[in-house]
């Protein structure tokens, strides 16, 4: 026979369980509810819960910064709901060729003239931006076709 003090208790334990399953839940799904400009082109979103952790001082070819964001990986493709958010910033995608030192993982976005390449690693992303017309052209064209 089970006594109150034995039922209250397992009901505090099961309450408590709720909560911290409701908590994880809503932690994993907010990541991709907020955004702020990246450090290196302010006007392309990043999640605000991505943590930069590398950036280029000394290229002058491409700026570039690394942020790391757990649950990303190179295996996987872009959200649906951050590439919505990406175009509702004014950005569009552009097609990359695929060859042997081009993967998947790679996103080139462009804006009034702005280059934003986007390539996904194993918890983490990093944003590279030209730094100059020559760099841009070269972006550019990996999107035409011959």
């Amino acid at each position: 026979m089970l006594s109150w003090r034995r039922v209250g208790l397992h009901s505090i334990l099961l309450l408590c369980l709720a909560i911290v399953l409701a908590g994880c839940g809503e932690a994993s799904g907010s990541v991709w509810t907020s955004y702020e400009g990246a450090v290196n082109e302010k006007s392309f979103p990043v999640p605000k819960v991505a943590n930069k952790s590398d950036q280029s001082e000394n290229n002058s070819d491409m700026d570039y910064v690394r942020y790391t964001l757990s649950g990303i990986n190179e295996g996987m493709s872009l959200p649906e709901v951050y590439l919505d958010e990406i175009k509702s910033w004014g950005w569009t995608e552009k097609q990359t060729k695929q060859s042997s030192n081009t993967s998947s993982n790679l996103h080139v976005f462009a804006k009034e003239g702005h280059i934003v390449q986007l390539a996904v690693h194993d918890g983490s992303f990093t944003l590279m931006v030209p730094r100059n017309e020559t760099t841009q052209t070269t972006v550019k064209s990996l999107g035409e076709d011959d």
